[in-house]
């Protein structure tokens, strides 16, 4: 829970942001912020029609509840509804102010306790992935992306405008998914998780570590995939 506090922290920091949403999306951000599953669950029925904001917090609330497929799901579909809306709705406010730069602390946050546990479990990174990947943001004329905006893309237009990086997004996680699935390329990949994360006694040598991120380059070159270490 102290995982989701921080995140909801970032958000209240922003209640300027929070606070522009539909009344019923307010709702759902008042009990995500209280780690309500049933608020989970109504987000999870419909997660193409709910702003960044929601599924950032639904992932927090997801992964508090050890429900990590739902959690990364979330997480991945927050950063790509992020994208969508930049270009759908302009934002008013620019800069420091602007809610992209709350989208990037939470994805910061967020992504530094999900990643690393769902890409730990390869099988559940690959359904992760594939749900992500059917899910389409929806952006109907009474939905409100959480900030006041300049003016309001066409749907389609904003689908256009968003395909490339979602292109690329999904290629890229998906070239992970399958060298994660890889045993040899895996087996490296938890050396190198063990050296980043893993307390002092339990962590690998610098030798063992530069051998793993070897392999892994290795592999990922062989493979012609696009992994930890391909720019």
């Amino acid at each position: 829970m102290k995982f989701l506090f921080a995140a909801v922290c970032v958000v209240v920091g922003w209640s300027g942001v929070c606070l522009s949403q539909s009344p019923p999306e307010r709702g759902l951000y008042e009990k995500l912020t209280q780690g309500d599953v049933e608020a989970l669950e109504t987000i999870l029925k419909t997660p193409d029609e709910y702003s960044a904001v929601i599924l950032f917090l639904g992932a927090g609330v997801a992964f508090a509840e050890k429900k990590l497929e739902d959690s990364g799901f979330l997480f991945y579909a927050g950063q790509l509804r992020a994208r969508f809306d930049q270009k759908c709705f302009a934002a008013k406010e620019t800069g420091a102010d602007s809610p992209f730069v709350l989208y990037a602390a939470l994805s910061h946050d967020l992504g530094s306790v999900i990643n690393p546990a769902v890409m730990a479990e390869p099988e559940t990174f690959s359904k992760v992935i594939e749900r992500v990947g059917k899910w389409n943001p929806k952006a109907p004329q009474e939905y409100n992306p959480g900030y006041e905006f300049k003016e309001r893309l066409a749907e389609k237009d904003a689908e256009e405008a968003a395909r490339q990086n979602r292109t690329e997004f999904l290629s890229r996680m998906g070239d992970l998914s399958k060298l994660l699935n890889d045993a040899e390329y895996f087996e490296a990949f938890q050396v190198l998780q063990a050296y980043n994360l893993a307390p002092d006694d339990k962590r690998p040598t610098d030798l063992e570590n530069e051998k793993a991120m070897g392999t892994m380059r290795q592999i990922e070159k062989d493979k012609g995939l696009k992994g930890v270490f391909s720019e």
